[in-house]
C-alpha cells in the first residue's frame, strides 16, 4: 500500500534511516535526481543526491533530524541545472525528502529579472534607443533619451509612420524596411534628420549616428529592429565651426609676406603658410622636432647641416624658448639657398600648459646659390 503511494506521488520521496542512508526512494526521485534506485538505496543521501555535501541542502536536513522540525528550502543543483522545492519532514526514527521541480518556475523568475534590469539599462542609457516589432514598425520600448529627443511624445503601440509622418520622404522607414526584410543590420553616420521634436510642426535639423538591428526569434525570423542612435549635431556643428576657423586662419596666414609654421603640442608641425612653402619650395605636415632639419633642408649661417636641438623651432617647442634674430639656410628641393632670419616661441595654453610653437621668418639674403 505504501509503496504504492510512493509511486503515484507527484513528489521525488527519499526516505532516510538515522545514520542518513537512503532506505527508500520512489520512481519520480530517480526521475528528477537522474540515478537508479539500485545506485541509491543504501548510500548516505549526500552521495545520493547532487551537489549535496557542504550546503544549505545538507544543513537543513541535519537541522531538522536534530529540532525534529519540518524545513521547506530551495536547492539549486549544478551538475543537473535544476532547481527543486525540498519539503524535510521528520517523522518516527526516519526523515522524509520530498522533492519537487521548480526549474521551469525559477528560470522564470531568473530571466524575468534579467529582463527588468536590461529594461533598466536601456531606459537610463545615456544613447536614443527604440524597439519596433513587425512589418510595420510598431513601437514596443522606447528609453528617456529617445522621449527626450521627442520632448516626452508617446509613441509605444503606434507604427513608426504614423508616430513620425514627419520623417515621410526621408529614406528612414525605408531603411527600417530593409533591415526587416533582409535581417542586415544598418550603420549610419552623420545622417542629417528633420523632425519635429514637440509634435507641433515645429520641424529642426539633427545631426545622428544611428545603427539599427535585427532583433530574430528562436526560427531565425526577424520580428522587428532594434534602434540606436546617438544625437551629434552639436558635436557636428562644433566641428565645421573649428573646420571653418581653421580656413579663416590658413587664409590669413597666406595673406602675410613672412613665412609661418606652427606645431601642435608634440611639435608636430601643422601648419606651413604660402610664403614658408614657396621659401622652402615644399610644404611637408606632420614633421616631429628631430626632422625638421632633415625634411626642410635646413642649414647653418655658414652653410653646416644645423644639429636638430638647436634649430629655433625646436627650442621653443622643447626647451619652451623663446628664440629672437636666429638666421639659418634652406636648401631647396632645386638647389638653391636662401637665408632667411626668423623669431620662433611657444604658444601657451590658459593654464600655462605648452598647446603649439610658432615660428615667423622672412627672407633676408638673395635666392640662389649660396
Amino acid at each position: 500500500m505504501i509503496e504504492a503511494l510512493l509511486e503515484h506521488v507527484s513528489d521525488g520521496i527519499l526516505v532516510l534511516d538515522e545514520e542518513w542512508r537512503v532506505v527508500e526512494m520512489n520512481r519520480r526521485a530517480e526521475l528528477l535526481l537522474r540515478r537508479r534506485r539500485a545506485d541509491v538505496v543504501g548510500t548516505l543521501v549526500w552521495d545520493a543526491v547532487p551537489d549535496a555535501t557542504d550546503t544549505r541542502f545538507q544543513s537543513e536536513v541535519k537541522r531538522v533530524a536534530q529540532t525534529r522540525l519540518a524545513a521547506v528550502f530551495k536547492f539549486f543543483y549544478p551538475s543537473l541545472y535544476a532547481w527543486h522545492n525540498v519539503r524535510v519532514v521528520p517523522t518516527g526514527d526516519r526523515i522524509l525528502l520530498f522533492l519537487s521541480d521548480i526549474t521551469e518556475v525559477a528560470r522564470k523568475q531568473q530571466t524575468d529579472a534579467v529582463r527588468e534590469a536590461v529594461r533598466e539599462l536601456v531606459r537610463q542609457a545615456p544613447l536614443a534607443i527604440s524597439v519596433v516589432r513587425g512589418p510595420d514598425h510598431r513601437f514596443e520600448v522606447v528609453n528617456e533619451m529617445a522621449r527626450r529627443l521627442l520632448n516626452g511624445r508617446e509613441l509605444e503601440g503606434l507604427t513608426a509612420r504614423a508616430a513620425l509622418p514627419e520623417l515621410q520622404g526621408q529614406g528612414l522607414f525605408e531603411l527600417l524596411d530593409e533591415v526587416y526584410r533582409t535581417g542586415q543590420p544598418f550603420e549610419g553616420r552623420e545622417m542629417q534628420v528633420r523632425y519635429d521634436p514637440t509634435g507641433e510642426g515645429d520641424m529642426v535639423t539633427g545631426v545622428f549616428n544611428a545603427i539599427y538591428q535585427p532583433l530574430f526569434e528562436v526560427d531565425g525570423r526577424v520580428s522587428g529592429v532594434l534602434s540606436l542612435s546617438v544625437d551629434v549635431t552639436d558635436l557636428v556643428a562644433e566641428r565645421n565651426r573649428l573646420a571653418n576657423a581653421s580656413r579663416e586662419t590658413a587664409a590669413v596666414l597666406d595673406q602675410i609676406a613672412e613665412g609661418v609654421i606652427v606645431t601642435d603640442a608634440d611639435g608636430r608641425i601643422r601648419v606651413v603658410n604660402e610664403a614658408a612653402r614657396e621659401m622652402h619650395g615644399a610644404a611637408v605636415l606632420d614633421v616631429p622636432p628631430d626632422q625638421y632639419g632633415q625634411v626642410y633642408n635646413l642649414l647653418t649661417e655658414d652653410g653646416r647641416p644645423y644639429p636638430p636641438r638647436e634649430l629655433p623651432l625646436a627650442r621653443a617647442v622643447l626647451a619652451g624658448e623663446t628664440v629672437t634674430g636666429a638666421r639659418w639656410r634652406i636648401r631647396r628641393p632645386d638647389g638653391s639657398q636662401v637665408l632667411v632670419e626668423g623669431s620662433a616661441r611657444p604658444v601657451l595654453g590658459s593654464d600655462g600648459t605648452r598647446v603649439a610653437a610658432v615660428l615667423t621668418f622672412r627672407a633676408v639674403g638673395p635666392v640662389g646659390a649660396c
